[in-house]
C-alpha cells in the first residue's frame, strides 16, 4: 500500500513540473523555473524530438490558456480567501499573495508534494529576495481521506471565500470525484458568502506525454 502511494505522489510531482514547465517556457512568472528539475527538464529535451513543434506549442498555449481562464474568475469573484486543492506546483498562490498582503491563500496537496514546495519556496526567497506572506499556508491534505472540517480553523467564515481545483478529478476514480464534490459543497455550506471553481482539459494530442497529462473538466458551483 505504501509503495503504491509512492507512486502516486511521484506521478503527481512529475505532472506538477510539467506544467510548471509550461509556464516557464511561456514566461508567465517569475517563479515556475524554480520548480522544474533537471530529470524533468531532460525529458522535455526528448519529448522536443519526438513531437511536432506546432502540436507542442499548442499543448503549451491551450494549457497556459486554462490557468489564464482561471485567473480571469478569482479576479471578478474577488474571493478574501482561497483554498486551493491538490495546488502541486502552481505558484498562483505566491503571485497572489506577494500582490495582495491581505488575501488569505492555503494551498493543499501530498504530504510530499508540500514538504518539496516549501523547500523550493525557500530558494524561491533567496532567488528573488522576496518573503513568504504569513497570510500564505502550506498544509498538507488528501482531499479523500482527510477530513474538511480540518481546514475550518484557517478560515473566516464570514469572509468571501473560494475553492479552487484546477487539475485535481483527473487523478479521482467517479466515485472519489462524487465524494469530493458533496464535501466540498459540506463545507461550503460554513461561509455566508463562497463558490467553488474547477477547470481541468484533456486535448486530441494523446501520443504526447504532456497531452495526456491535461484532462478535460469543468465544474463551477457557487453562491
Amino acid at each position: 500500500m505504501e509503495k503504491e502511494e509512492k507512486t502516486g505522489n511521484e506521478k503527481i510531482s512529475f505532472t506538477a513540473e510539467a506544467i510548471a514547465l509550461m509556464r516557464e517556457q511561456e514566461d508567465t512568472d517569475p517563479f515556475s523555473k524554480y520548480f522544474v528539475s533537471e530529470k524533468t527538464r531532460k525529458k522535455y529535451f526528448w519529448l522536443k524530438k519526438l513531437t511536432p513543434k506546432r502540436k507542442l506549442r499548442e499543448v503549451f498555449e491551450r494549457r497556459i490558456l486554462l490557468t489564464k481562464e482561471i485567473d480571469s474568475f478569482i479576479e471578478s469573484y474577488k474571493p478574501e480567501q482561497i483554498l486551493e486543492l491538490a495546488s502541486g506546483y502552481s505558484p498562483r498562490g505566491l503571485l497572489m499573495t506577494q500582490k495582495n498582503k491581505n488575501l488569505k491563500y492555503l494551498e493543499t496537496d501530498f504530504k510530499s508534494v508540500i514538504e518539496s514546495k516549501k523547500k523550493i519556496f525557500k530558494k524561491i526567497e533567496k532567488g528573488e529576495e522576496i518573503s513568504i506572506r504569513k497570510n500564505h499556508f502550506l498544509i498538507p491534505f488528501d482531499v479523500i481521506k482527510n477530513d474538511f472540517n480540518f481546514l475550518l480553523k484557517y478560515f473566516d467564515r464570514n469572509k468571501r471565500t473560494l475553492i479552487l481545483a484546477e487539475t485535481l478529478s483527473n487523478y479521482l476514480s467517479e466515485e472519489e470525484h462524487k465524494k469530493l464534490i458533496f464535501n466540498i459543497i459540506k463545507f461550503l455550506d460554513n461561509f455566508k458568502n463562497s463558490a467553488y471553481l474547477s477547470h481541468e482539459s484533456k486535448f486530441a494530442m494523446t501520443s504526447s506525454l504532456l497531452g495526456r497529462i491535461l484532462m478535460l473538466y469543468r465544474n463551477v458551483v457557487a453562491k
